[in-house]
């Protein structure tokens, strides 16, 4: 696989395009404590956005924005009224540090997390990524339009809720991605991602583009345990929810997630089966980028994305990750 450069882990210059993203996620599993973050930015819509999420005991605390004015970041470093929130590179495809300080809602239900809420409790977070398990592997995204690395690696630190301490000693993964155009509002197609990593040094990144009956209609990822790394010619996935895709976005994001999501990916030794158990589900509204020029009359709202945090187990080998999909929301 290809590995990106050193480089490629800076802001980019971005081209004449209207709709021109880019986005750098971290998520972490450990213990006690779940939670994923994202900074993205806008330049030619003149905003930037971010997410925090964790989850610990069954609660949710997030915090998200998504119209912050441009002329609020400064580098990876973003201040909004509610949150202040920076990733600072220590050794480019080796070491970030991640910081975040100020308040974030907080309920166990997944509707709340959707549509929001206004109990809110204050909260800071101080992360290192370090320790890669493999290279940034480049990551063929099946379109021209856009360029992605990944990683994982381990997490240590701390996150302080309401003024409780939990310290964080765990595994997890970062993905850094620009581009002019990516449409993820399902329609077409959606997709189903695992990020997971498992107790002996197996890391498995996956990616399924869905079609609206729930076939995959494309793969692409790799498996990797710091020495070899190994592609996914195909994959399939099952869900244990008894929804069909159309009915999942809404189902889910009010509290019927499913029991377990299994991936069945082909590294070309064959078929294997990942079996993940979702801890929470963590549904958020996609707002379709393109909706003034595509549907003015239509719902902006058309899809949910959902994130959840999971045990999983790879053959005896028990792991922990997070997972995510797409889905209509009818």
């Amino acid at each position: 696989m290809e590995i990106a450069p050193p480089s490629a882990e800076y802001l980019h210059e971005p081209m004449n395009r209207r709709l021109w993203n880019e986005s750098y996620y971290f998520d972490f599993t450990a213990d006690s404590i779940r939670g994923f973050m994202r900074l993205g930015y806008q330049p030619f819509e003149r905003r930037a956005n971010i997410w925090l999420y964790l989850v610990q005991n069954g609660a949710v605390y997030w915090q998200r924005k998504e119209t912050i004015p441009i002329e609020q970041c400064h580098g990876h470093h973003v201040r909004t009224d509610t949150l202040e929130k920076s990733y600072r590179i220590i050794d480019p495809h080796d070491t970030w540090t991640i910081s975040a300080e100020g308040t974030c809602f907080v309920s166990d239900e997944s509707w709340d997390v959707l549509v929001g809420i206004d109990e809110s409790v204050p909260v800071e977070l101080d992360l290192i990524f370090s320790d890669p398990h493999h290279d940034a592997y480049s990551i063929d995204m099946l379109v021209d339009t856009q360029d992605h690395y990944d990683q994982t690696g381990h997490y240590a630190g701390q996150v302080t809720i309401d003024g409780t301490r939990f310290d964080v000693e765990g595994q997890g993964f970062r993905d850094h991605s620009w581009g002019w155009f990516r449409d993820w509002t399902p329609g077409e197609w959606g997709h189903y991602t695992g990020t997971l990593q498992f107790e002996n040094g197996d890391c498995v990144t996956l990616v399924a583009q869905v079609r609206p009956d729930g076939s995959v209609r494309n793969t692409f990822g790799y498996r990797a345990d710091g020495e070899r790394v190994d592609t996914i010619d195909s994959a399939s996935v099952i869900c244990d929810d008894g929804f069909e895709r159309g009915e999942r976005g809404r189902a889910w994001a009010e509290g019927d997630r499913p029991g377990r999501v299994t991936y069945a990916p082909d590294f070309g030794d064959g078929q294997t089966k990942i079996h993940c158990t979702p801890r929470h589900n963590l549904p958020i509204g996609y707002e379709d980028r393109n909706w003034a020029l595509s549907d003015p009359d239509g719902p902006w709202l058309k899809g949910v994305l959902n994130r959840m945090p999971v045990d999983c187990e790879w053959d005896g080998v028990k792991g922990s990750g997070w997972i995510e999909a797409t889905h209509p929301f009818n």
